[in-house]
């Protein structure tokens, strides 16, 4: 009897380790997938013509389908069917504010026994291109 219960406990506990581990890889994925996605944005949304003049500016809708475009290639596999991903971009004279939000769901062990086997993953960034540096 006992064997059984220990036989239990440690199933538990490589669960809780196996969905840990799991959490943490698609989050930092998530987030690296996330930042090449915005860094597309900022060049992908380019005006040619005022980059010739000196300055930078991006065109929104342009931008925002890089940024997508290229953070589904990032995060093709299993979790690219439940990707979502929100867009913005701002800019005031020579500075561009890029913002991005991607929401994954990934599935865990535990959740899966308990009966909700999927857990959402948010992450937030926010990059801004300075055309001037001093």
């Amino acid at each position: 009897m006992r064997a059984l219960f220990w036989l239990w406990v440690m199933f538990i506990v490589v669960c809780l380790v196996t969905d840990t581990a799991t959490y943490w890889v698609v989050r930092n994925r998530l987030g690296q997938g996330l930042e090449l996605a915005l860094d597309a944005a900022l060049v992908g949304g380019v005006v040619e013509e005022d980059l010739i003049r000196g300055r930078h500016l991006s065109r929104k809708e342009k931008a925002g389908e890089w940024a997508w475009e290229i953070l589904k290639k990032n995060m093709s596999g299993p979790l690219a069917g439940s990707l979502t991903f929100r867009f913005d971009l701002a800019q005031s004279g020579d500075q561009v504010w890029v913002e991005g939000q991607a929401k994954v769901e990934a599935p865990f062990l535990l959740g899966a026994i308990a009966g909700s086997g999927r857990r959402e993953i948010v992450v937030n960034r926010k990059m801004t291109y300075q055309g001037h540096y001093k």
